[in-house]
């Protein structure tokens, strides 16, 4: 054998055992990060029977409403980017996990990963999906994508022993268990992509796959198929947000928990539009509940958004709702192009107003036991003594509904959300702190400030009228029962106590005599405001000399005030509020000019009129605790683990648990504690001592000495931070507990009929 037939072969064979290498180590390096982490995931819960609650929605798993809410699409799509990286359907539905014949979506595979899967296909789920994930039809691809909606996160179950038999007791509009959004080993989306690249590169699970998608066209387009799977896999691999090396959640968010408004940032502001917006989260939260949030005068945790349909684009571009905002090259869009999405407003709409109808779960009694009443009647005292006054619900004046929401047909359906100060409530400011604090440059869509501010001037001139209307409207209506000499309340308010005569007289700005001629050019003549009634003030609300104030700065400054927030906007720098409320808008107005939706439609369609501009503080929202009994985790980042504990000193709650059990525990309300200190198990371990997971505020224990000066206002007696109330004894614990499983934020009468904005949905 010659010199260099020797040096050839050699060549070839050290070729040949560093590619064997490469393969071995590219093997360990999979099964290190995908099979052997998979044992690590909590085990399958096995289910004997499912029930499902009446939430207004019936008992039945196939109810008209629930179908509806679990599996309208609401044009999302994995990966987030461009509409060719697209999972479809049908690929989703047939891919296999790596190393395997068995089915990636099979039914106990999700169920392992905690999505929510029911117990037999639907007409409208008929491969049995997990709640959440269905399809919608991409006109750019000519075929049905995958589509994960708001039902995915926002579905709870509750898992129960009984007689010998487990139960899964679902909880419509609850809170989800699964880890979405969690890339570390052996999670969902980990598994995902190694079951794509396993297809890709492994010839015979290729042509099973091929098989089964391509159906009878097979073995035609299966070289079309392989290049599109790579496109998918390229797609997902190259999610700038979930580059380890960015390291922009450091906050494992687990099960249960995503980092919600920063995730949605980064998707819209990160991977749509420019790498240099990518912020670091490090804020998870749990899945809040929905039922009566339609009601809610402010949502999220940080009480940020009012209009419902904004809310819900949101939802959407952050779950992977396409959104064109600059060309492939990264060049501004023409205007005509500029921000159109496949955001599904019509079936936003569907869901929304099925959502409307959904009602807390009842307490059942015939699965964790009978109410004691005794001890329900001595909570509800303890509740009205130390709990309304912060969760309520505040219903609003009538004029104050027509302010926010004129189109509800009753102020009881509008309950009025205060935000409590991160000083005053003590538990992990991060998520507040993060929405306030984080900047996003839009510039590159082409959007100047002039056009930034004509967008958002008629919203903000909008407001000010609303809340002249209501401010005049308060203020003739106290001064029936309150004295007229009061402090810069100008004698002709005095002089014209009727509405109409009110408005005709010149005020600075001219804005009371010109007020009619402002609605007519600011609400088009179809918006109709009805008549406000003289019913007393709830709760909290301002008196005569407050809501005087009020009324003589909006007259006085508002118009001022317009000036000055506009000028303090730049594109180049928006926080997380202002970024998400333009580009809302923007989606918005090209859907309502496509489809020349009018004014009274748009009303409908965003929800009672209510408008679309942010609100940004630095706190969070005590919301009302109707069905709370069946949403564990607690507090906005789930890091109490039940009821009870929030009602004892944070030092003495459960500093680590597991999170990825769903049992639940009658007696404290929540679920069954796996402590992390005293033994391991599978699943999520919550550590409670990290910044952005703290189970600390919202602590009942001041002392009686204390606690009676602060009640009795005796000045220079604050609380301190994080403290709320008086250290309870262990009876009133009890009580409270029991008083919570019956709790009734409203009286139960006819079930809401929500206004179904038909027309639209069917032109659409």
């Amino acid at each position: 054998m010659s010199a260099g037939i020797l040096l050839k072969y050699k060549t070839i064979r050290n070729l040949i055992v560093i590619l064997l290498g490469i393969g071995v180590i590219g093997v360990a390096g999979f099964a290190l990060f995908v099979i052997l982490p998979s044992q690590n995931v909590p085990a399958l819960e096995v289910v004997d029977e499912y029930i499902y609650l009446d939430q207004g929605w019936g008992g039945q798993e196939n109810s008209i409403d629930r179908q509806l809410y679990y599996y309208t699409p609401q044009g999302t799509s994995m990966p987030q980017g461009r509409s060719a990286s697209a999972i479809r359907y049908e690929w989703f539905v047939h891919l296999e996990l790596p190393f395997s014949t068995n089915k990636f979506s099979s039914p106990d595979n999700m169920r392992r990963w905690r999505f929510l899967v029911d117990p037999a296909p639907s007409l409208a789920n008929p491969y049995q999906l997990p709640v959440g994930f269905t399809k919608h039809f991409n006109k750019d691809l000519g075929e049905n994508v995958l589509d994960i909606t708001c039902a995915a996160c926002h579905t709870g179950e509750l898992h129960y022993s009984k007689e010998g038999k487990k139960l899964a007791i679902r909880i419509d509009g609850g809170q989800a268990m699964h880890a979405l959004t969690d890339t570390t080993r052996g999670s969902f989306a980990v598994t995902l992509i190694a079951s794509l690249a396993d297809t890709v590169v492994n010839p015979v699970k290729f042509s099973r796959f091929a098989k089964n998608v391509l159906g009878s066209r097979y073995p035609q387009g299966k070289d079309a198929l392989r290049s599109q799977l790579k496109t998918s896999l390229k797609g997902l691999l190259t999610i700038g947000q979930n580059n380890p090396l960015r390291g922009l959640y450091p906050v494992q968010e687990g099960y249960g928990r995503t980092d919600a408004l920063g995730r949605i940032g980064n998707t819209v502001f990160g991977d749509h539009l420019n790498a240099k917006n990518y912020q670091q989260g490090g804020a998870p939260v749990s899945f809040p509940y929905l039922w009566n949030i339609w009601k809610f005068n402010w949502v999220q945790y940080n009480a940020s958004v009012a209009q419902p349909l904004s809310r819900n684009i949101g939802e959407a571009l952050g779950v992977g709702a396409q959104i064109r905002m600059i060309s492939d090259t990264g060049a501004p869009l023409p205007i005509e192009q500029r921000f159109s999405s496949s955001v599904r407003i019509p079936d936003l709409v569907k869901i929304e107003k099925a959502l409307q109808k959904l009602t807390p779960p009842p307490w059942p009694e015939q699965i964790f036991g009978p109410v004691d009443q005794a001890k329900a009647t001595a909570g509800s005292a303890l509740f009205a003594q130390h709990c309304v006054a912060c969760h309520g619900p505040h219903i609003a004046t009538t004029a104050k509904q027509q302010a926010e929401a004129p189109l509800k047909f009753s102020a009881q359906n509008q309950w009025l959300i205060d935000t409590t100060t991160l000083e005053h409530i003590g538990t992990d400011g991060a998520a507040a702190l993060g929405f306030l604090n984080r900047r996003y440059d839009l510039s590159s869509t082409g959007i100047t400030d002039v056009e930034l501010h004509e967008i958002l001037r008629p919203l903000q001139q909008r407001q000010l009228v609303r809340n002249i209307r209501w401010r005049l409207a308060e203020v003739i209506r106290l001064r029936e029962t309150a004295s007229l000499t009061v402090d810069g309340l100008p004698e002709l308010l005095a002089a014209y106590p009727d509405i109409d005569a009110v408005r005709q007289v010149t005020m600075p700005y001219g804005y009371l005599s010109s007020i009619d001629k402002t609605m007519q050019q600011l609400l088009p003549s179809d918006y109709v405001t009805p008549e406000l009634d003289k019913k007393p003030i709830a709760g909290w609300a301002c008196n005569l000399n407050c809501q005087t104030q009020f009324l003589l700065w909006n007259i006085n400054h508002g118009e001022q005030s317009i000036v000055n927030s506009l000028n303090m906007l730049s594109v180049t720098e928006l926080t997380e509020g202002e970024a998400l409320n333009l580009v809302d808008i923007m989606i918005k107005d090209k859907f309502y000019a496509k489809y020349d939706i009018s004014y009274k439609e748009q009303m409908c369609l965003e929800g009672f009129g209510t408008l679309d501009l942010p609100q940004q503080v630095a706190g969070y929202k005590p919301r009302p605790l109707e069905g709370v009994w069946s949403t564990p985790p607690f507090l906005h980042n789930g890091s109490v683990p039940n009821v009870y504990q929030m009602l004892i000193p944070p030092s003495q709650r459960t500093k680590s648990f597991y999170l990825g059990n769903r049992d639940y525990d009658p007696e404290h309300l929540g679920y069954v504690i796996i402590d992390g200190e005293s033994e391991k198990t599978a699943g999520f371990l919550f550590d409670t001592t990290i910044k952005g997971n703290l189970n600390s505020g919202h602590a009942f224990v001041a002392d009686s000495t204390t606690w009676a000066a602060y009640k009795a206002d005796i000045t220079g007696s604050p609380l301190p931070s994080g403290v709320i109330g008086p250290m309870l004894t262990e009876q009133e614990r009890m009580a409270l507990l029991e008083y919570l499983k019956v709790r009734q934020d409203s009286p139960k009468g006819e079930p809401y009929k929500p206004d179904s904005c038909q027309l639209l949905v069917d032109r659409t």
